[in-house]
């Protein structure tokens, strides 16, 4: 778990919760701008292939990414797709397509555990931690890694 993205002097970290891959993972809430139903999305053209295109946020435009796609894992079923408007430390904004958003969930940061091995065969180095509870494994993204457009 990298100690410069989650924050040890709390015992608590809000988590918004999301379907991936048909896998549960996760960004920390500090860094999740709002929540919001897909807007429509323009295609950029010659972008990466997860790269879905670009949409216009009362003004601001921004890049709206496949999760599953830039994390190279299988198509989940789509139940309530949402944007997740993903804020960064330079004050853009990447746009986070899912599938299906679950729920906001409190954990303590004592619940937080390394990523030993490989998530479904997406890479490690894109993820700060998994949370464990009970029968239910959450992954826990680093936006910084995860988000960046190549």
């Amino acid at each position: 778990m990298s100690d410069n993205q989650i924050d040890k002097t709390t015992d608590t970290v809000m988590l918004v919760v999301f379907a991936a891959g048909n896998s549960l993972m996760a960004f920390d809430a500090r860094s999740v701008g709002e929540v919001l139903r897909l807007p429509p999305i323009r295609k950029a053209h010659g972008a990466a292939p997860y790269v879905m295109g670009v949409a216009n946020l009362r003004g601001r435009i921004i890049t709206v990414l496949d999760l599953e796609k830039k994390l190279g894992l299988p198509a989940s079923e789509v139940v309530e797709p949402r944007l997740l408007v993903i804020e960064d430390q330079g004050g853009e904004a990447i746009g986070v397509y899912v599938p299906e958003l679950k729920d906001v969930i409190q954990a303590e940061t004592t619940e937080l555990q390394g990523i030993t091995t490989d998530i479904r065969g997406a890479d490690p180095d894109l993820f700060i931690g998994i949370l464990r509870r009970d029968d239910t494994l959450v992954a826990l993204l680093d936006p910084q890694r995860a988000l960046a457009v190549s």
